[in-house]
């Protein structure tokens, strides 16, 4: 029995983001992935793609946890909010932000991706951004 496109992006959270197990992207990645996320390095294939990415999201908050919150999943694509937690390496602080992802899938492999982590929120958390207006 095949796994559902929302399972498998449920492997990519919580393996492959939360627990940094690369090898879910050798597992769920088509060999092209067409990528859309900001500053991802897209010359890669698609199982490397994924790859550099947990590893730079783990990288940039020390003890990832990635959280499903909600999801849509229709024929061929998952919509998805997540939460991440972790802690800031440079300033040792909780963070806390939302991540949202769309997920194309055609064979029971992931061919597209669009993410958008919250990165103005993480900038809050850290101190990089000035405190808002009162």
């Amino acid at each position: 029995m095949s796994q559902s496109n929302l399972e498998v992006f449920r492997s990519i959270i919580e393996r492959g983001f939360s627990r940094g197990d690369l090898s879910v992207a050798d597992e769920v990645c088509a060999e092209r992935l067409l990528e859309h996320q900001y500053l991802t390095n897209s010359d890669l294939p698609g199982p490397e793609i994924l790859k550099s990415q947990i590893e730079n999201a783990r990288k940039s908050i020390n003890d990832l946890k990635l959280t499903l919150s909600a999801s849509v999943e229709t024929e061929d694509t998952v919509w998805a909010r997540c939460t991440a937690t972790g802690l800031d390496p440079r300033s040792g602080k909780s963070v806390t932000i939302d991540v949202m992802d769309i997920c194309r899938f055609a064979g029971g492999k992931l061919v597209e991706h669009w993410g958008v982590p919250d990165r103005f929120a993480l900038l809050h958390q850290i101190g990089a951004l000035p405190p808002p207006p009162k």
